[in-house]
């Protein structure tokens, strides 16, 4: 996601550095302001090295031999981290055996605090304990967990016990009506009833359902458009004992119908206007329509009181089923979700304590009654005495037409999953106060967003395989990077690994729900429940917890992090799909041989299902069509599941082992615009020829947008290069993200500067020695920080002996007479930096004198001095006497001019230079 260095410069341009300018700011900060979608610290190709050695400490102390002295080396403290973790191990040699390791762990404190590094440490020299104790037993049977952690991983933050006693929905629903009873419960509409009527109206129907024989342990499918009816229906259906399957009616037909035969209900509910959702149910299917004037005779005379369990064809209990909700299928069958009353109490209490839910608020429903958080909706507003205003089933809003519902709905609570929350404008909805998010990432940004003005924002999580939601944060502050909390009343979440086995903290592991709210299981899929509602190892006999797929990971105070998913369960937009299951269909479509589907980010943040399939004969096959594919998934699949491009290919193609090759899948084509117009001149013509070139596609027109054509900023960087090879002209980048057409960057070339020159092989060595491109880069650092440490290369080695200082400072200088390298300085004219290589120079030692207890903090103050690039060598050397025949040489580089592998040819330079020195005469080089 790091901008090109063309696109860093056009926002330094447009970026207001001004309010830094009077501030001694870090580097960091002006990159941060520049580009704040850069991960803080973080090393951007590798993150750990492991670098090992033998010897004692030091990288040169093999390889140096001094003539009369014993060289050992030391340790010096480097106070920058060149990338994330970076752990030194040293293998120490005694006279006969080994004399042990000796380990160091260099951090970026932009990522870890001190706690975590030590942290780390530790648990990495527990583990080489635990390999050196049982040197045959399998690694990933060795515990990294610290004393005390495996208690507050399992114990300590999954301490969500409450006095909640677990009620059935229809008993709280009843209660809450019997408080607030001239409240406004639900509007449709200019349709609206108080909890007393809408009581009332589902009390009437649930005894119409239970003479009908719908009890506990039924099942009834709900087909009915959204308004005040719904409610009442869904209402009834629970009041009867039953659990309710919603069936939305905008849904592909062909869905409807397979949810109808898998589920087989005992009874659908419909209205006049959903009755087609019964065409392809089983014939045996029994069906109510609630508009029927029938249907609406025999409730007007039904009773109005509460249903009992003496009139209920069996008693309902908590362990009852509620609703059961057909989610994604990993084997292109869509898979109800059986979840009972147990958690409901609870965690629909949380949801109402943390939202602030109550009589005067209103909560707008947008989200279908398919997708589970929808019965939050209902049931967090129809339990806290709230009005709970509908939107009409099909109908999306997004963006502004969204705002303007909860502007006039006078909407004050909504739960919207982030990429819906994206499209609406913050500072348009002044009466919203409360705000529920889950379902997908949540951005920094996007909280900050939404937190400021005081509204109050909470992450959730939650499968559909438990009641809703099984963890939520605490309301974020401006600023505040999203998380999804710890676990809801009542609830256990666990992070383990493989084996079931719980992670440290900090470490990446899958997340496992257990607790009141988790569901049966999967309707009619004994097996497939088995295999992922598994045995709780950390809970009483006899209790389950699900396997959710999803990675994350424990924070230090016991907040969890998302991470994304570890199978092929994906989600897009908010909603959780199954891969396989958009393959089923497309594999299923008439022509097609072969298919898979993918999710592409080939846009930072922009998430697409992409479809790649292989016709039947391949490419001397049947011709395919994208508009045909899309239409005919589109017909089985909801919108959200209909993948964005489908591209045709001769083969799929394979890794060496006759796998998938994902990553060899090619980037969708998109083709130009019928209506784009031809080249109308030459320059027109050249530029649609570079156009298609860096694009990849046959034909582009005048009028065509380069980025519609699924161009994006590193082919903006390659096509700005092909302008100027053909133009000899500068072309900027940001030149063409303002006019991203042809015709666009036609007109801007009328007014382009001179290209640059053209690179030419050196025929001599210049007067100016130029820099190398590693070289200008550290220089370009060293004069933004100013004589700064981060790229000191210090090393110290402890003397003991009769040391010849004089011979000493000469073998130095020889090494740097040796060595042009380390004779350069670098100088600055208005043309920019170039090297000066000095003639011999002598190297200055300096002698201190310092007692054993300052010997540390001199090492580390002179190992920390930087390097004046332009007028100081970029080696330094210094000799500290910290008794009789006891010295310690720090010699300290700088990165410029030496790197990790330098410094053994330094040492054994050194030790030639200075026996040679010793003995009277020169290096013989």
């Amino acid at each position: 996601g790091d901008p090109t260095f063309a696109e860093l410069v056009a926002r330094v341009r447009e970026t207001d550095l001004a309010a830094y300018a009077h501030q001694d700011v870090p580097f960091e900060r002006l990159v941060e302001a520049v580009n704040p979608q850069r991960s803080a610290g973080r090393h951007p190709l590798f993150q750990v090295t492991l670098a090992m050695g033998l010897g004692d400490g030091s990288p040169a102390s093999d390889a140096l031999s001094l003539t009369g002295l014993t060289v050992d080396g030391i340790p010096v403290e480097d106070a920058t981290a060149k990338v994330d973790l970076g752990f030194h191990v040293q293998d120490l040699r005694g006279a006969r055996t080994p004399g042990g390791l000796l380990g160091a762990l260099e951090y970026s404190a932009d990522l870890f605090d001190h706690t975590t590094a030590e942290s780390v440490a530790r648990r990495f020299a527990q583990l080489l304990d635990a390999v050196a104790s049982a040197p045959l037993r399998p690694i990933g049977e060795l515990d990294v967990l610290e004393p005390g952690e495996r208690h507050r991983l399992l114990v300590e933050w999954n301490d969500t016990a409450d006095d909640t006693p677990a009620r059935t929905l229809p008993e709280l629903f009843e209660e809450q009506a019997a408080r607030t009873p001239q409240a406004t419960a639900v509007e449709s509409g200019d349709t609206g009833l108080t909890y007393r009527e809408l009581n009332d109206r589902a009390n009437r129907l649930a005894h119409h359902l239970i003479g009908l024989g719908v009890g506990p342990e039924s099942l009834v499918a709900l087909a009915a458009e959204r308004s005040e009816q719904w409610i009442v229906a869904m209402l009834a259906v629970l009041k009867a004992g039953a659990a309710y399957l919603p069936l939305d009616p905008s849904y592909p037909a062909e869905r409807l119908h397979y949810m109808l035969a898998d589920a087989d209900p005992g009874l659908v509910l419909t209205e006049r206007a959903t009755t087609s959702v019964l065409a392809g149910a089983p014939a045996s299917t029994r069906s109510l329509t609630l508009d029927d004037a029938e249907t609406v005779a025999a409730l007007a005379t039904a009773a109005t009181a509460n249903p009992t369990d003496a009139e209920r064809t069996a008693p309902l209990r908590v362990d009852h089923p509620a609703y059961v909700i057909y989610t994604s299928g990993s084997t292109g069958r869509p898979k109800g979700v059986v979840v009972p009353h147990t958690g409901v109490a609870s965690i629909m209490g949380e949801h109402i304590r943390r939202a602030g839910l109550g009589t005067g608020s209103r909560a707008l429903q947008v989200l279908s009654p398919n997708f589970d958080a929808a019965f939050a909706d209902m049931t967090q507003t129809l339990l806290s005495g709230a009005t709970l205003v509908l939107v009409p089933l099909g109908e999306r809003p997004t963006g502004d037409e969204l705002a303007d519902l909860i502007n006039a709905g006078r909407i004050t609570h909504i739960m919207l999953p982030p990429p819906v929350l994206a499209t609406v404008p913050a500072d348009r909805v002044p009466t919203l106060r409360t705000l529920i998010t889950g379902g997908e990432a949540f951005t920094t940004e996007a909280a900050r967003r939404w937190t400021e003005g005081g509204r109050r924002v909470i992450d959730a999580y939650g499968p559909t395989e438990a009641t809703v939601t099984a963890t939520m944060s605490e309301p974020l502050l401006p600023g505040q990077t999203p998380q999804i909390g710890r676990p809801v009343a009542q609830t256990r979440v666990f992070v383990l690994d493989g084996a079931l086995r719980p992670v440290p903290v900090g470490v990446a592991g899958e997340l496992y729900v257990a607790g009141a709210g988790l569901a049966r299981g999967y309707l009619g899929r004994a097996g497939l429940t088995a295999e992922r509602f598994v045995a709780d190892p950390y809970g009483p006999a006899g209790r389950r917890m699900y396997r959710t797929g999803d990675l994350a990971r424990w924070t230090p105070d016991g907040q969890l992090d998302f991470l994304g998913r570890v199978d092929d369960q994906v989600k897009v937009r908010g909603f959780r799909i199954e891969l396989g299951e958009v393959e089923s269909v497309l594999a299923a479509c008439e022509g097609v041989a072969q298919c898979v589907v993918v999710v592409r980010e080939d846009r930072a943040g922009d998430r697409r299902l992409v479809a790649y399939v292989v016709p039947v004969g391949g490419s001397g096959g049947v011709s395919l069509a994208s508009e045909g594919l899309r239409a005919r998934v589109a017909g089985v699949l909801p919108e959200y599941m209909v993948p964005s491009a489908f591209v045709v290919l001769d083969v799929l193609p394979l890794t060496p082992n006759g796998k998938l090759d994902r990553k060899a899948l090619p980037v969708p084509v998109f083709a130009s615009g019928v209506e784009s117009r031809a080249p109308r001149d030459p320059r027109e013509e050249i530029l649609c020829g570079l156009f298609a070139e860096v694009l990849g596609v046959e034909r582009v027109g005048v009028d065509d947008d380069f980025f519609a054509l699924g161009g994006h900023s590193l082919l903006a960087t390659r096509l700005v290069g092909r302008v100027r090879s053909a133009f000899g002209c500068e072309l900027s980048v940001r030149g063409l993200f303002d006019a991203p057409t042809v015709a666009g960057i036609a007109a801007a070339l009328d007014h382009a500067a001179d290209g640059r020159p053209r690179l030419m092989p050196a025929a001599s060595r210049p007067e100016k020695l130029p820099l190398s491109f590693g070289q200008r880069r550290l220089w370009f650092t060293n004069r933004i920080e100013g004589a700064g440490e981060a790229y000191n290369l210090p090393f110290a080695l402890r003397l003991s002996g009769e040391l010849d200082v004089v011979s000493l400072r000469a073998a130095l200088g020889d090494v740097v007479e040796r060595h042009e390298v380390l004779r350069t300085v670098f100088a600055e004219d208005e043309e920019g930096p170039y090297q000066v290589v000095r003639d011999a120079v002598g190297v200055e030692l300096a002698r201190e004198a310092v007692s054993a207890d300052q010997l540390t903090g001199r090492l580390e103050a002179e190992a920390r001095r930087g390097f004046d690039l332009s007028a100081e060598l970029p080696v330094r050397a210094a000799l500290f006497e910290v008794g009789e025949r006891e010295y310690v040489l720090l010699l300290v580089m700088y990165h410029i001019a030496a790197d990790g592998w330098s410094i053994p040819v330094l040492a054994r330079d050194l030790s030639r230079a200075y026996a040679a020195r010793c003995g009277g005469g020169a290096p013989g080089w």
